[in-house]
C-alpha cells in the first residue's frame, strides 16, 4: 500500500503540490458506455446553451468578517431536470452542483486553483503502489439528516446505484465496474478495473455525493424530490422553476457551521435580467458562466469571484464522417477563422481569445505552444485543392437556438462567405434536439461545444482518448492515447505536463477540436457574501457561505 507519497494520500490536510489529477478508466464500446455518455451529456445540455464555460485557476474567494445567521437568494441558470439524487443530477456548478453541495455535502474535493483533492466527510482515500486498489475512510460520527448512519455501506451503496445502467446516472462510466467491499463500518475498499493515479479525482469530481440508502429505500421514486444528505442545509420547499428553499442542518457534522440559516435557490433563465437583481439588491448572488456577464455585473457595482478554467467554447468537427473526415477540411475552416475576431465581434471585447484546450495561469498551460488561426491565405489554399480533387467544402453547422450561439454560427458563417469554394449552412435546435443529434447520434458535421475543465483527469480524457467515455467527435489519434494514458498514469507533475503538452501539439496539427474561449466560472454579489470557496469546475462550498457582518 503506498502511504508515503502524498499524490496518492489525502489526509486531514491537503497534501502537497501536485498539479492535478483525477478520473475514468478506459471503457470499451458497449451499451453500458453508451448509456453513460447519453445521461451525462443530457444532464449537461442546459449549462452548455447557457454561455461561457469552466475548470482551472481559482478556489478561495471573498473573505472578511463574517456574521451568524441570515439568508442568501442564490440565482441559478436552470432548474434540476432529473431531480436531486445523485445518481440523476449534473453535477457541474452551472448545473445542479450548487443545490447538492448544499444538501449532501462532499466526500472530498478538488481546489482548482492547487489542482489538489482535499478531504470533506471523506477522511483519506489511499492508493495502491500500480494505483488499481482504492482505500477510501469516511470520519466518525457523521449521519444523514434523517439520522441514520453516514458510512461505507452508504457510500457503497450510492456508487452500486450509480453503476446500475438503469439509473442512467451521468456518472456511470466513472463507476461501472468497481469492485466494493465494506472492510470496516467507515473503511471502503475500491478495487478499479484498470489502474488510475488519479481516482482520488474521480471521486472529488464525480461520486461525492452520498445520500441516506434509508430514506431511498422508503421511497426510491420519490427520493429526487425529496433527498437526504449529510450537507449543511436540508430541503424544506421546492416550487419547480421557480424556486427551492433549504434550511440550515441543526445535525450537521462540522459543529457551528453552517453560519446561514437558509439558502434559497431561484431558477433564472435570462441571465441578464438575474444579474439585474443582483445588482439591485433583488438577490444575495447568483453563479454564472458568461465573460460578458460577468464585465457588466463589475460595471453595475457587483462584486465577482472569478475562477479562470481550461476547455470552454469550441468548434468541434464529426472527424469520423464526410466532409470533415479529411483534416485538411477542418484545418481550412480553422484557418479562416480567428480567436480574437470571436472575441471582438461575438464577446465585444469581453471574452479572451483562447490559444489552446489549457488556459493561461493554469498548470497545463504551455506558452510556447499556440493553437493555429486566423490565415485565410493558407484557408483558401486548403479550400482550393479540395475543390481540385471534387470535393468544394460543403456542411451543415449545427449549434443551439439561443442567441450566443447563432450570434457564434453566424460570424463562422460571415467568415467563409469571404472564401471560394466554401459553403456553410446554420441549423438551430433546442437543447434536447441539440445533445440528441452531436453527443447522441452522431449525426453532425460540425458544431460548438463547452467543456469545463478543472484537470484533464477525467473530461479531458473521456472527452479526446479513442476509449472515452464521451469521444462523440469520432477523433482518433494514437498519439493523443499514448499522452493521456500516461498523463492519468502518472502523479509527476513533469511527466503530466509533458504528456498533455504533446496532447495540445497534436490537437493543433489535427484540429479535431478548436478551443476559441477558454472557460470561467464565477460567483456575483453586492458585497454581501463571505467565505466565497468554489471548488472542482465552480461549484460553492456552502458550509463555508456566510453574510459579511
Amino acid at each position: 500500500m503506498r502511504t508515503s507519497r502524498t499524490p496518492y494520500r489525502i489526509l486531514h490536510r491537503t497534501p502537497p503540490a501536485s498539479p492535478h489529477r483525477t478520473p475514468h478508466r478506459t471503457l470499451r464500446r458497449n451499451p453500458r458506455r453508451a448509456l453513460a455518455a447519453a445521461a451525462a451529456v443530457l444532464a449537461l445540455t442546459l449549462a452548455s446553451a447557457c454561455g461561457g464555460g469552466g475548470g482551472g485557476t481559482g478556489g478561495s474567494g471573498a473573505s472578511g468578517p463574517a456574521r451568524q445567521g441570515g439568508s442568501a437568494t442564490i440565482l441559478l441558470p436552470t432548474e434540476a431536470v432529473r431531480g436531486l439524487d445523485p445518481t440523476a443530477a449534473a453535477v457541474t456548478g452551472v448545473g445542479d452542483g450548487n443545490r447538492l453541495a448544499a444538501i449532501y455535502d462532499v466526500l472530498f474535493w478538488m481546489d482548482p486553483k492547487t489542482g489538489q483533492v482535499s478531504p470533506g466527510i471523506g477522511e483519506s482515500i489511499t492508493g495502491s503502489e500500480d494505483g488499481r486498489v482504492w482505500t477510501l475512510r469516511i470520519r466518525p460520527g457523521v449521519r444523514f439528516s434523517d439520522g441514520t448512519p453516514y458510512d461505507a455501506e452508504a457510500v457503497r451503496f450510492t456508487y452500486e446505484r450509480h453503476a446500475d445502467p438503469a439509473n442512467r446516472s451521468p456518472q456511470l462510466s466513472s463507476a461501472a465496474g468497481l469492485r466494493l467491499q465494506v472492510v470496516e463500518p467507515l473503511v471502503l475498499r475500491i478495487e478499479l478495473p484498470a489502474p488510475n493515479a488519479h481516482f482520488d479525482r474521480v471521486v472529488a469530481k464525480n461520486l461525492t455525493y452520498i445520500g441516506s440508502p434509508e430514506a431511498f429505500r422508503k421511497d426510491p421514486k420519490g427520493f429526487g424530490t425529496k433527498p437526504v444528505g449529510a450537507g449543511p442545509f436540508v430541503l424544506k420547499e421546492w416550487q419547480r422553476d421557480a424556486q427551492m428553499v433549504l434550511e440550515r442542518n441543526p445535525a450537521y457534522w462540522q459543529p457551528g457551521k453552517p453560519a446561514l440559516d437558509r439558502v434559497t435557490f431561484k431558477v433564472v433563465a435570462d441571465i441578464q435580467q438575474a444579474m439585474g437583481t443582483v445588482a439591485t439588491g433583488g438577490a444575495t448572488g447568483m453563479v454564472t458562466v458568461d465573460y460578458q456577464l460577468i464585465d457588466k455585473g463589475r460595471k453595475d457595482g457587483v462584486t465577482v469571484e472569478q475562477l479562470d478554467l481550461s476547455g470552454g467554447k469550441m468548434v468541434v468537427f464529426n472527424s469520423a464522417a464526410p466532409p470533415f473526415d479529411d483534416p485538411r477540411a477542418r484545418r481550412a475552416v480553422v484557418l479562416a477563422l480567428s480567436a480574437e475576431g470571436f472575441n471582438s465581434v461575438v464577446y465585444q471585447g469581453k471574452a479572451p481569445a483562447a490559444r489552446g484546450m489549457f488556459a493561461p495561469g493554469t498548470a497545463f498551460h504551455d506558452p510556447a505552444l499556440r493553437t493555429p488561426d486566423d490565415d485565410t491565405a493558407e484557408a483558401q489554399r486548403l479550400l482550393d485543392e479540395l475543390a481540385q480533387e471534387g470535393r468544394p467544402l460543403e456542411f451543415t453547422f449545427t449549434t443551439y437556438a439561443s442567441p450566443p450561439s447563432v450570434k457564434t454560427a453566424e460570424y463562422i458563417q460571415s467568415r467563409l462567405q469571404t472564401l471560394r469554394n466554401a459553403t456553410m449552412r446554420i441549423e438551430t435546435l433546442e437543447p434536447g434536439a441539440m445533445t440528441l443529434k452531436t453527443q447522441i447520434s452522431r449525426d453532425f458535421q460540425a458544431s460548438v461545444y463547452t467543456l469545463w475543465i478543472d484537470d484533464p483527469e477525467p473530461a479531458l480524457y473521456t472527452f479526446l482518448h479513442s476509449g472515452g467515455a464521451s469521444a462523440w467527435t469520432g477523433y482518433r489519434n494514437a498519439d493523443v492515447d499514448r499522452a493521456l494514458d500516461t498523463g492519468r498514469s502518472s502523479t509527476d507533475p513533469a511527466v503530466r505536463a509533458a504528456a498533455y503538452a504533446e496532447v495540445q501539439r497534436r490537437l493543433d496539427a489535427d484540429l479535431p477540436v478548436w478551443v476559441f474561449q477558454n472557460a470561467v466560472a464565477a460567483v456575483a454579489h453586492k458585497g454581501t457574501l463571505t467565505g466565497i470557496t468554489m471548488f472542482n469546475d465552480g461549484t460553492v462550498l456552502y458550509d463555508r457561505l456566510a453574510l459579511r457582518a
